[in-house]
């Protein structure tokens, strides 16, 4: 049941951490050039989007009376995990810890626990319409 609930809840989040750390553990990665000068923070912004979504998967674990206390651990594990993971990244050859790299993985926190949230009570609020009829 434990190993079930880790799985199908924590895991995903976990598993996306791990990917991060270890991208972010070689020297530079060069991105293709898209032509926007900022497409290194739209990167940092994109994946730190999705660890957020799955922090808060993990964290609320489909229950809305734990939506407020995990959408705030989500921000906090994530924004901690950010901080980290930039100063992980110092003694890389080729990589730096760059605070505007932090502002843009806490943008894509925030958007993802604000669209976390909205989805939640889409979510909700089908099921108390599909119980209704």
């Amino acid at each position: 049941m434990i190993k079930s609930l880790f799985n199908r809840w924590t895991f995903p989040a976990f598993f996306w951490g791990l990917v991060i750390l270890f991208l972010t553990s070689y020297p530079k990665i060069t991105l293709p050039d898209i032509g926007i000068s900022f497409e290194d923070k739209l990167g940092h912004l994109g994946i730190y989007f999705i660890f957020s979504f799955l922090l808060s998967r993990a964290f609320v674990k489909g229950d809305l009376r734990r939506l407020k206390n995990g959408v705030g651990k989500a921000i906090f594990l994530g924004a901690l995990f950010a901080v980290f993971d930039e100063i992980h990244q110092i003694p890389i050859p080729g990589r730096t810890g760059d605070v505007l790299d932090v502002f843009a993985d806490i943008i894509g926190i925030l958007l993802a626990q604000i669209l976390f949230v909205v989805f939640i009570r889409v979510v909700m609020r089908q099921k108390q319409k599909s119980s209704f009829n």
